[in-house]
């Protein structure tokens, strides 16, 4: 079964591992390391040998797979890696390992820190695959620290991109927009993935989808394809620069601003579905009643669309794609004497702009990144603004935390962004933490100008779970930091207010009581509180009988991969999508190659953490 380890807690430092390599003796060996190490993984692989190719690694080493070998998100550490390739190689039946264009390289990231890294491609029995290795020099012998393994594609089903793009037609009897209408109307046949949900993931899972074959309707309550975004507060833009937040196959075009306004990217979206036509239904919801059948292993779903039309489907899978929060506005719970309260109190949903609220008192409950542009918002449209911080923040500014993070992988000079993926995913969750933890010390030295306006302000920040910034937080509870364009800087000033504790009572009129026992008032309360959550969600969607059945979504499972997301939703034939819009390239492949493999009849069972603690040898293909 699979050893249960903490999470590592250091780098594979020279210290560590218990040498220093010499880069100029190592460097004319890069190529003949690598190939030994790779042709050792190659005769591990085709002879079944778990225990060799567990040989390869270092003894604190992980490797993570996304679908090539275990059907699933895994990482898996050392002790435990015999036994699982034990159990998968004899099915998986990789082969044709040879290097991949990326030649293998010497990295030093830090003095203290050496990586051989080697990228290679090989094929399994469902499709071609990827992998990258980091290789450290473990007291004299290269090794493996990490080892990244992915499936990119599915035998005699290749995507229909590039040399595989569709034709076209020459004399056609109907227009475009005709032949267009009609496949989107779906009177012929059923589509075979309903997709609930017409953001970044629901139409990056399409586009996928559809490059391999699959048909998918996406279906969304707003009228527009974009209002998810557009009808957001106005000020809202993007925090994640545009090297990052490209979609697949359909990219950001070269004049992109860097920074994305909130009802510019709306734009894109409805331009994404118009040229790789996606079929789309907007102002459309899905009628309570939905049914599973186990026997044929399909979903019967009712779709009301915005003429009052009902559609009845029999689809093959569901996929939800509303959002990470997921669910209704939430809101504090109630608080006494607020039903007196003569101002306005509204959810952050339900903020439209600070310059209706020129010269009056506004409070922001929260401190993440709503409520700082909110509170921005006011500032600036001349309100007099109070953040109610109810608990620490992780901040850094864009403009000293974004180059540290992503430049080396999503800028002007980086990699092609399917590589810089690759590369990105190789890293296991863990591994990036303590990436991280090097690199936050360096943004808090750049910001501390900053961070010492925001102590002088009484704004109370951390440097996250020992240290790491932002990255456990955004995968364990998807919040607790914000990333500053200027409303740090503000709060420096004095320009936004910030008020530490909580709300104790509405005192009648416009007047708050605080906990600490001081009171103000205010004309307008925005709750920056998030939403409700997935249950709420599947009870409005599907139903509530199957609320019950769901896993968790969101947060790290024992090995560092995320729970729920385009995995087992404990809910059949069902799937939940969800992230940042750089994430979604990875994932609605990873997505759209399950749903392909499980409509060809080639999906074999997850090799899941519980699979392998209750099964050591075993669990293949049917």
């Amino acid at each position: 079964m699979p050893v249960a380890l903490p999470p590592p807690t250091t780098l594979p430092t020279h210290e560590v591992l218990g040498v220093t390599p010499n880069l100029a003796d190592v460097e004319p060996q890069v190529q003949t390391i690598a190939s030994q190490w790779l042709s050792s993984f190659a005769v591990a692989a085709q002879k079944g040998d778990g225990a060799a190719f567990a040989s390869l690694f270092a003894q604190d080493g992980f490797w993570r797979d996304i679908l090539a070998f275990t059907n699933d998100y895994r990482t898996i550490r050392t002790p435990s890696i015999a036994q699982a390739a034990t159990a998968r190689f004899p099915f998986v039946k990789a082969k044709d390992f040879v290097f991949a264009e990326s030649k293998p390289a010497l990295t030093q990231p830090w003095a203290d820190v050496t990586f051989l890294s080697l990228h290679f491609d090989f094929a399994t029995k469902v499709g071609p695959a990827y992998g990258i290795a980091s290789l450290v020099n473990e007291r004299g012998t290269w090794k493996a620290y990490t080892v990244f393994t992915f499936l990119e594609g599915i035998h005699d089903n290749a995507a229909k991109i590039g040399k595989n793009r569709p034709r076209g037609t020459h004399n056609d009897k109907l227009s475009y927009d005709q032949q267009r209408a009609l496949e989107a109307e779906f009177q012929d046949a059923d589509p075979e993935v309903l997709i609930i949900g017409a953001g970044h993931n629901g139409l990056t899972a399409a586009a996928q989808l559809k490059a391999l074959g699959v048909s998918s309707l996406v279906i969304d309550k707003q009228k527009r394809i974009g209002d998810n975004w557009r009808l957001r507060y106005k000020s809202l833009s993007l925090h994640d620069p545009v090297y990052a937040n490209h979609l697949p196959m359909y990219p950001f075009p070269p004049n992109w601003p860097i920074f994305t306004p909130a009802g510019k990217l709306a734009n894109f979206l409805e331009s994404y579905v118009d040229v790789l036509e996606l079929n789309v239904w907007s102002s459309s919801r899905i009628l309570p009643g939905s049914t599973h059948d186990a026997a044929t292993g399909t979903w019967s779903v009712q779709i009301e669309r915005g003429d009052g039309s009902v559609r009845k489907f029999t689809v093959k899978k569901v996929i939800l794609a509303t959002g990470l929060g997921g669910g209704k506005a939430k809101m504090p719970a109630p608080f006494q004497g607020q039903e007196k309260f003569e101002g306005t109190y509204v959810h952050s949903s339900g903020h439209g702009s600070g310059e209706d609220w020129k010269g009056k008192r506004a409070l922001v409950i929260g401190a993440c990144t709503s409520a700082h542009d909110i509170s921005v918002d006011f500032a600036q449209n001349g309100a007099d603004v109070t953040m109610l911080q109810r608990s620490p923040t992780f901040v850094m500014s864009v403009k000293e935390g974004m180059s540290r993070m992503v430049d080396g992988l999503y800028s002007e000079t980086s990699p092609p962004t399917d590589l810089a993926d690759r590369i990105g995913e190789s890293n296991p969750k863990f591994v990036v933490k303590l990436i991280h933890e090097r690199i936050v010390p360096k943004i808090a030295l750049a910001d501390k100008a900053l961070l010492e306006g925001l102590d002088k302000a009484g704004f109370q920040y951390t440097f996250g779970p020992d240290g790491s910034g932002f990255i456990m937080m955004a995968l364990e509870k998807a919040g607790g930091y914000y990333f500053s364009t200027g409303g740090s800087e503000m709060i420096g000033r004095g320009e936004i207010k910030v008020k530490n504790g909580e709300i104790a009572s509405f005192e009648g009129g416009k007047t708050v009581l605080f906990k600490d026992g001081s009171r103000q008032d205010f004309d307008v309360i925005v709750a920056a509180t998030g939403y409700t959550g997935f249950d709420d969600v599947i009870a409005s969607t599907i139903g509530p009988q199957f609320v019950a059945q769901r896993s968790a979504v969101w947060g790290l499972d024992a090995e560092g991969e995320l729970q729920g997301v385009c995995r087992e939703s404990g809910i059949p034939d069902f799937f939940f999508f969800v992230g940042n819009l750089s994430a979604a390239r990875i994932n609605s492949k990873v997505l759209a190659l399950t749903i392909k493999q499980q409509i060809l009849g080639i999906w074999g069972d997850r090799y899941t953490i519980a699979k392998q603690e209750a099964n050591p040898i075993g669990n293949g293909f049917h």
